[in-house]
């Protein structure tokens, strides 16, 4: 049972349910045989207060709870063949536009001068994009790895905050899941600044140094 594990990691079962949503898990009282199981620290679960962002009224939401109340329950839209229904993408996602164009990581020969997000975080994009070139970062970032992907998350079965277009991934060439990366201190923090959790901060193999996301406890 999930309530027994959350009781011997964090000392309460109350945090049966946060846990199964961290982990994409639906029925906490149905595991799975040789199904993984993240534990992450009491606070990401539990965290004492919301982190503002820096810009607009827009907060990054805390859990997959608070995710699907901010950006919609995109779950209902998967279809049964793992497809997401295209009107979804339609309905809750638009281009930010920002100031330098970027080139694609998979293809350098092309770049990207506008990221497709969820809508209602595409003006917080462009204004961080604004803020990191008038700041001179601009060449800390090398090659853009994606925004928005409908999948799961790698090494896990929940679905990855791509897939709701809250997720960004920059210089993956060099930041590579499980290893330290290289990522600028200072992008971390105007990320930061923005309301963004920054996956370098994570633990073992899910360490993600290229990934920034608009939610924290997922």
């Amino acid at each position: 049972m999930l309530a027994e594990i959350a009781r011997d990691s964090y000392g309460t079962a109350p945090l049966t349910r946060k846990l199964a949503d961290y982990n994409g898990i639906t029925n906490p009282n149905l595991l799975r045989v040789g199904e993984y199981l993240e534990l992450p620290a009491r606070l990401v679960l539990a965290p004492p207060a919301a982190v503002p962002a820096a810009s607009g009224a827009l907060q990054p939401p805390h859990s997959l709870e608070g995710i699907i109340a901010t950006f919609g329950d995109i779950r209902r839209h998967i279809r049964d063949d793992g497809h997401l229904n295209p009107a979804w993408e339609t309905g809750h996602l638009a281009t930010a536009p920002i100031p330098f164009a970027i080139p694609l990581s998979w293809d350098r020969t092309r770049r990207v001068q506008g990221i497709y997000c969820h809508k209602l975080l595409a003006p917080l994009v462009s204004d961080l994009f604004r803020a990191i070139q008038q700041e001179g970062l601009q060449e800390q970032i090398t090659t853009f790895g994606g925004c928005f992907n409908c999948r799961p998350k790698r090494q896990s079965n929940k679905l990855s905050t791509h897939s709701w277009g809250i997720a960004i991934d920059l210089n993956p060439e060099t930041n590579r899941q499980g290893s330290p990366g290289d990522m600028s201190g200072e992008l971390v923090a105007l990320f930061k600044r923005y309301g963004f959790a920054w996956g370098g901060t994570w633990s073992g193999r899910n360490k993600d140094p290229m990934h920034f996301q608009f939610c924290t406890g997922y």
